[in-house]
């Protein structure tokens, strides 16, 4: 009876395992089709053949600022105010009007590595008693980078 038993067995693990091996068979027919018949991989700018394509500017989408440019906006505006604190804490005043105080090694600066230009939307400047964000397009804000409702400083760039 024991023998019978294991002859059971040892046909049970051999079924067992030719299904296995047609499950893997059929698997990887499947997956050489789905691989075969895809378009593959496409660069920005270009689509499978018959596909448009559209391209959207990274600066605003549909009035929308895009959010690293609102990120890179406060957070330029942050450093000065951080930069301003300090000038005051040191020199028991407040900066004269425009850049070139933040960027001096006179009255214990520089206080910011470089003056944030070249943002394509926004600049921010400095009155010598308010700093302001002013975009390209829409309302500037003063003493703030500004705000989402209604859009004002970085929020309307």
């Amino acid at each position: 009876m024991s023998r019978r038993t294991s002859g059971f067995l040892a046909a049970d693990q051999g079924y067992a395992l030719v299904s296995m091996l047609i499950v893997v068979v059929i698997l990887g027919a499947i997956a050489a089709i789905a691989l075969t018949s895809s378009p593959g991989p496409t660069t920005p700018g270009t689509a499978a053949a018959g596909s448009p394509t559209t391209t959207t500017t990274p600066q605003s989408i549909a009035g929308v600022v895009a959010p690293a440019q609102l990120s890179a906006c406060e957070a330029d505006f942050t450093s000065l105010e951080t930069a301003i604190g300090t000038y005051r804490a040191l020199n028991g005043g407040s900066p004269a009007p425009g850049t070139g105080w933040a960027t001096s090694t006179a009255n214990g600066g520089p206080f910011v590595e470089a003056w944030p230009s070249g943002a394509p939307n926004f600049s921010i400047t400095w009155n010598g008693s308010q700093l302001s964000v002013l975009p390209k397009k829409g309302t500037a804000s003063h003493g703030s980078y500004g705000s989402s409702s209604p859009a004002t400083g970085c929020f309307a760039a």
